[in-house]
């Protein structure tokens, strides 16, 4: 694995080290992928609901689920290595397990994941 550092306390290098691996990412696309991420928490607090509008940034970043963080990090990696497909379907069957989760409902119908291979 490279020597890296992933600048993001919500994102740890333990955490996404697998991720780096298996996709064998170099110092730069990790670095590249970190700042998607952040991007992305970003542009969710910009957007957030009237509710949450005295919430500071550091405060939204905290309530985002912690298996939340990998997930967005893979998806952006693969989106950067150009591997947009394989990105769509994880993103896709994390937002069915999500749905699928917070009702309570086991996921229903095909999550099409051999799609991506």
């Amino acid at each position: 694995m490279p020597e890296t550092a992933v600048p993001t306390r919500h994102l740890s290098l333990a955490e996404v080290a697998d991720i780096i691996d298996e996709l064998d990412l170099t110092p730069q696309q990790v670095r590249q992928t970190t700042a998607s991420v952040l991007h992305i928490v970003h542009r969710a607090w910009r957007h957030r609901p009237s509710s949450q509008q005295d919430r500071l940034f550091e405060e939204f970043a905290d309530r985002v689920p912690k298996c939340h963080w990998p997930l967005m990090f893979e998806a952006c990696a693969l989106g950067h290595l150009g591997r947009r497909r394989e990105a769509l379907v994880l993103a896709q069957a994390a937002q069915v397990l999500e749905g699928a989760r917070s009702t309570g409902a086991r996921p229903s119908g095909d999550l099409h994941l051999a799609a991506a291979a």
